[in-house]
């Protein structure tokens, strides 16, 4: 049993080793420019007067139109509007603000820096771990359980890679973890435990409004199901909740907010299942807890059985309810409720067996933190495709050392570092992916990305640099290769790595063993008359 200081250090050494290394790449640094036009403008603008930050989802792109919007910003940021990414004044609704109010205090407190951006969300993350740990010694009544939860979860290596990131997802994990505390210390009668469980709630949604509607079902279906002689109760903490988000509700406009389709249903179930059996718990675990529960109901504490079934069913619910309103089923739409498998898995490993339970639950521990094998018999589910690391042990773990403690080229600090050395302030640089960073970092207006903004914008002088990713598929390349050809440029020798995206923390997103080098060009002045 490690006292929870320990665990908590541990977590704090892998959130927090080398967090400046590497640079934020495009999703960290949409966070991070929303930020800091927040604290500039006092709300999150998509385009303030330079430069124009959209959503990276080239599906939703309508390719017959683009070359009616690359010529100059306003019909660009007029499309966005239209479409209904953003407010007619280009205020950003695709996330709620909580997540921009929290980066820009860190970017307030440090400055501009990787460091200020993504700070809170480490911070947040040593702080789930502690608050997961605090849970499960409560309500389920043991320290060996909510000693193997918290480290579970610290050893966690998506998790730990994703709660590195200055994005939502450590602030929403967090945040679920406080509401499932607010929910029980309303459940077990405690003095103001509905209106801290509403407080707790409204939190989430204004960090992540997206997660949060699987775990208030899975919640307000156990409360009525606790409650059945009482229902007006929960009813009257729902309709509270309700209330308190239906203003936030109508503002980012949820009810229009359905996106293109990038995989078919099969195989966002699939990966939903894949990465919920891989990363959050075992489905066999999953099982086989709510079986062992179920067959010792009565000689189980009612508090604690009801937290693993709570917990348990947020992992189904969410594994259910990302490949049913997401355009993919990516890791980080179901990492948020790691500290839930965690639970989960640590119920399992202490509660399987009467018998040396010491033993039995070391041995487990070591089984799930060290080997896929649990895990295994969903493996027939993996086509050629996808991401498969070694049956064996969970080569993942490699993966988290190198990434905390180790250092590669990354090409957005390569690019970002020459570029603030050699473009002056007024320098236009035109780059195909990646645009956000270089708005982060650099006081430069930024074209192209993937909404290809102003790439052919001849109302002022054409671009002097021209960053290009010849790995990235998902552009517009027809427009960059019209652009490029109106110039003439001069190739400059920069030992960046061409890879689709920078400090992308998904388990797919892993660089090629010998990448080519990113293409950095400089125009070439034309000729005096």
């Amino acid at each position: 049993m490690l006292p929870p200081a320990i665990i908590g250090l541990l977590a704090a050494v892998l959130l927090l080793w080398g967090l400046d290394d590497k640079y934020l790449w495009q999703d960290e640094a949409n966070t991070a420019v929303l930020a800091t036009r927040l604290l500039r403008f006092g709300r999150p603008l998509a385009y303030d007067g330079v430069n124009l930050i959209t959503i990276d989802n080239f599906a939703a792109e309508q390719r017959a139109s683009i070359g009616l919007r690359t010529g100059g910003a306003r019909a660009a940021v007029d499309y966005y509007i239209a479409r209904g990414d953003l407010k007619p004044d280009s205020t950003w609704k695709w996330h709620p603000w909580g997540q921009f109010i929290v980066a820009g205090a860190g970017i307030e407190l440090l400055g501009q820096t990787t460091l200020g951006a993504r700070l809170p969300f480490a911070l947040a993350g040593i702080l789930t771990v502690l608050l997961l740990y605090r849970f499960v010694d409560v309500y389920c009544g043991s320290r060996r359980m909510a000693s193997i939860a918290a480290l579970l979860l610290a050893l966690n290596t998506y998790w730990i890679l994703h709660s590195r990131q200055c994005r939502y997802y450590s602030l929403s994990s967090c945040l679920l973890v406080l509401t499932l505390l607010a929910y029980f210390h309303w459940q077990t009668g405690r003095k103001w435990g509905a209106a801290v469980f509403v407080v707790a709630s409204w939190c989430w949604f204004q960090v992540d409004y997206g997660t949060v509607w699987p775990v208030w079902g899975v919640l307000f279906a156990d409360a009525f199901l606790a409650q059945r002689r009482t229902p007006l109760r929960p009813l009257a903490v729902g309709a509270a909740l309700a209330a308190s988000i239906a203003p936030f509700v109508w503002y980012y406009e949820l009810w229009g907010r359905a996106g293109v389709i990038s995989e078919t249903l099969t195989e966002r179930v699939r990966h939903s299942l894949l990465h919920t059996n891989d990363y959050l718990a075992p489905v066999v675990v999953i099982i086989a807890a709510t079986a062992i529960a179920v067959v010792r109901r009565r000689n189980l504490p009612p508090i604690e059985r009801r937290a693993l079934f709570v917990a348990a069913g947020i992992v189904v619910a969410l594994a259910v309810w990302v490949p049913t309103v997401a355009a993919m089923a990516f890791v980080r739409y179901l990492i948020v409720a790691a500290p839930a498998g965690a639970l989960v898995c640590a119920w399992f490993v202490v509660r399987v067996s009467p018998w040396q339970p010491a033993l039995v639950a070391a041995a487990g521990t070591a089984l799930l933190i060290f080997t896929p094998w649990l895990g295994l018999p969903l493996s027939a589910l993996r086509t050629s495709a996808d991401h498969a690391g070694s049956a064996l042990f969970r080569s993942e773990l490699l993966r988290l050392g190198r990434e905390v403690f180790g250092h590669r080229p990354d090409p957005n600090r390569i690019l970002i570092e020459w570029l603030a050395a050699h473009a002056a302030p007024g320098d236009e640089i035109l780059i195909n992916y990646e645009d956000a960073p270089l708005m982060y970092y650099l006081p430069n207006p930024i074209r192209g990305g993937i909404a290809a903004f102003r790439v052919e914008d001849d109302s002022t002088a054409p671009p002097r640099f021209a960053a290009l990713r010849r790995s990235v598929k998902f552009v517009h390349w027809p427009v960059f290769v019209r652009e490029l050809g109106r110039c003439k440029w001069r190739q400059i020798p920069l030992p960046a790595p061409d890879v689709e995206w920078g400090n992308n923390p998904d388990p797919s997103a892993q660089y090629p063993d010998e990448p080519a080098g990113l293409l950095l060009l400089e125009r070439e002045p034309e000729p005096a008359r």
